[in-house]
């Protein structure tokens, strides 16, 4: 008997049952019926809600999957819950993963095993979970306007950048944050190299006094994570933070306060919209904090309008200029905060944990920058590096194969393999249908019918899984291999940068920088010694960075 069938049968049979519970509480409150029992009257109250709402359920399944098949659309394959109705085994094991920093792995296995579309339930949601490019490719593009920002892709960031932030809107409202903010990240603008020079030198010389006081190993990734907040402040408001040249209290408070609710936010998110709205007093002082900070810094920059510019746009006095109010300003500016310095940091810390492992790669860079022959590129030369730009687009994360043990739902090691991977510091993302729409890969029992998606869906999609495909990066898609990009074409299979009309308007900004500071870092140190043991730990918060202890390295500086 097929889905259509047996919920028709089984919704006819249930009428008599829920009118006549009806019927009983309409008496009851109607004070028509005989007199019964406190408990008694109370069950039929229940009773009366649970045969309706199973009603209910069936009418909505039932009326979905006819328009599905009118659609020519076939379901999903779901996770194989051993409690469906709140999906707690899923949720936990999901817990447990994230915990043990290997929550990417954990899904990836979904998705090979169960399949590349597939629906899983945490918590009593069902989130529709994919790495299938032609997903990717319609939510990002082609059915755009049937997509937004909610759900849990937007509570971990909502509180701390605003509700008016261009990663926070929709519709009208994105469009305007959007076109203010475009204008900075013109070629012009990021072709312009002596704003990134200034502190990737400031980078060099934290690095250089790190060796001269004779430390055995230095987190590379903090020095990253100073670094693009200084570039990114100086590139888009015209004056820099100066972390790595003088840190002062107050903006030591602001990096630990940004770092502890952007991970924290994530946190609680993965556990459900319910755990966003309970109060968290240290959450909310923290967020308060950051926000202080930043109203501030463009409060003040608002009142001091005659301060030298290193260059003729700065978006801020745009912003100023548009008579947009400090709180609106205060949610772009740490939009960008967040994109400008926490992707580009991380992105340039897992390079170098992988290139400190990989002398062969590093003498490939060094002969080509031999073979360019300058000392100090521009952005056109730094774009043609076609060596340097594989690395980065390789990417990568050093992992174990893991196993599930059923018994204490944990992720144990079931055999070594030294893989490297490409590792995007936006592992997931998500969005939210906000209207009946369909995706095209996912339905039936090969995956490869369109799949109806109700309103109101969360779907989840995998760039840490997509990006590791076998079928479309090949046999060796576990392996770091650069020279793969001198031959590999590909689109929606690589969105580094997301796509379609919410395509990272920031991307050139990001690859000139880790190209610059990669340049320069090979330029002034010979030896790059990797001091990490083990395979790389992930830190999964908005984004994705090295867990503790970061990159750690030691350097020989070239005499």
């Amino acid at each position: 008997m097929n889905r259509i069938a047996l919920w028709t049968v089984a919704s006819f049979l249930l009428v008599p049952f829920t009118a006549h519970a009806c019927l009983q509480t309409w008496h009851i409150l109607a004070g028509t019926s005989s007199p019964t029992g406190k408990w008694r009257s109370r069950a039929t109250y229940i009773l009366s809600g649970l045969l309706l709402k199973v009603q209910y359920d069936l009418f909505v399944k039932l009326t979905l999957e006819l328009r599905a098949r009118r659609l020519g659309c076939l379901p999903a394959k779901l996770y194989p819950h051993k409690d469906p109705v709140l999906g707690l085994d899923y949720f936990f094991k999901a817990l447990r993963a994230a915990g043990a920093g290997q929550f990417f792995p954990f899904a990836r296995e979904n998705l090979k095993t169960i399949g590349h579309t597939h629906y899983a339930m945490a918590l009593g949601t069902w989130v529709l979970h994919t790495d299938e490019p032609e997903n990717i490719k319609s939510i990002l593009a082609t059915d755009f306007d049937s997509w937004e920002i909610a759900g849990p892709r937007l509570l971990p960031v909502l509180d701390v950048l605003g509700p008016k932030s261009i990663f926070t809107s929709n519709g009208e409202g994105w469009h305007q944050a959007r076109s203010m903010l475009r204008p900075s990240f013109v070629r012009d603008q990021v072709a312009d190299l002596a704003c990134f020079d200034r502190h990737i030198s400031h980078l060099l010389k934290k690095i250089r006094s790190s060796c001269q006081e004779g430390m055995v190993a230095f987190d590379l990734q903090k020095l990253f994570f100073l670094m693009t907040m200084d570039s990114s402040t100086d590139f888009l408001l015209g004056r820099s933070t100066d972390l790595l040249v003088k840190a002062s209290p107050e903006a030591e408070d602001f990096l630990r306060a940004f770092d502890y609710v952007l991970f924290q936010g994530a946190k609680m998110a993965r556990l459900g919209p319910i755990m966003m709205k309970l109060p968290h007093r240290k959450f909310d002082a923290e967020v308060q904090t950051v926000r202080s900070f930043v109203r501030k810094y463009v409060s003040k920059a608002m009142a001091e309008k005659g301060y030298q510019k290193e260059r003729s746009y700065l978006f801020l006095h745009e912003l100023v200029a548009s008579g947009a109010s400090v709180e609106y300003i205060t949610d772009q500016v740490l939009s960008i905060i967040l994109a400008g310095r926490d992707t580009t940091a991380a992105a340039l810390a897992a390079a170098f944990y992988f290139l400190s492992k990989s002398p062969d790669i590093v003498d490939k860079l060094r002969q080509e920058m031999l073979e360019m022959g300058e000392e100090n590129p521009d952005w056109e030369t730094l774009r043609g590096m076609k060596y340097l730009q594989n690395v980065i687009k390789e990417g990568k994360f050093s992992q174990k194969i893991w196993s599930w043990d059923e018994t204490t739902l944990l992720l144990t090691p079931s055999r070594v393999f030294p893989a490297l991977r490409l590792a995007p510091p936006v592992a997931t993302n998500s969005r939210t249908s906000c209207k009946e729409t369909t995706l095209p890969r996912g339905g039936g029992p090969d995956g490869k019918s369109p799949v109806l998606i109700p309103k109101g869906t969360s779907c989840r999609w995998s760039n840490y899984s997509a990006y590791r495909r076998a079928d479309i990066y090949g046999p060796d898609a576990d392996e770091f291999r650069p020279e793969r990009w001198e031959d590999l074409r590909v689109a929606w299979e690589y969105t580094p940068f997301s796509g379609g009309p919410r395509i990272c308007i920031g991307q050139q900004f990001a690859l000139t920088q880790m190209s610059l500071a990669i340049f320069r870092i090979l330029q002034n140190f010979d030896k790059i010694k990797s001091k990490n043991e083990g395979p790389m730990g992930m830190r999964a918060g908005v984004t994705v960075s090295l867990a503790d202890p970061g990159c750690l390295v030691s350097m020989t500086p070239i005499a």
